[in-house]
């Protein structure tokens, strides 16, 4: 018989389903995972891991110790309070060593979720494959602005009105 956890999911927690909706991801499996949040998501298709956290500490070098022995990219959303309601922390893969991007915006482009430094600089794509740098910023300053003001909404109507 299959068990399934029953326990309500923090706020935090909730804010892991908007990078899963744009991934194609057919299995997931939880994993306490050394120096992480706990229920980090282990999605091997894309060969993910997701975390989230409502905790101001940083997680760092937990999370490039995850990627590297896990073989995995690692997208760590935090909740925060303020007009920015989420930062993302990511660690991809790579073959020489792990790259790290801290403090990244979510961005709403199009149809599209991205992870967008506040000024120019690397970001990352969330695609159905996974996660995938990119060298500069996918639109102008204004239309960044602007997806960052259609997530922050996304984010606390998401936040607001969902119910596990």
């Amino acid at each position: 018989m299959t068990e399934y956890n029953n326990r309500p999911l923090a706020p935090c927690e909730r804010l892991l389903a908007l990078p899963m909706l744009e991934l194609s991801a057919t299995s997931v499996a939880e994993w306490l995972l050394p120096g992480m949040p706990q229920g980090s998501l282990d999605l091997p298709e894309p060969r993910l891991i997701l975390s989230s956290t409502a905790d101001a500490e940083r997680f760092d070098l937990p999370m490039l110790k995850t990627s590297t022995d896990c073989d995995r990219d690692v997208l760590l959303m935090r909740l925060t309070t303020g007009a920015t309601p989420a930062l993302a922390d990511i660690v991809l893969r790579s073959p020489a060593e792990p790259i790290l991007f801290t403090h990244l915006l979510p961005c709403r482009l199009g149809a599209g979720l991205w992870f967008v430094p506040r000024t120019n600089g690397r970001c990352v794509q969330v695609a159905e494959e996974g996660l995938a740098m990119r060298w500069q910023a996918p639109a102008d300053p204004d239309e960044l602005e602007h997806g960052f003001d259609r997530m922050a909404d996304e984010i606390s109507r998401f936040l607001k009105g969902v119910n596990f």
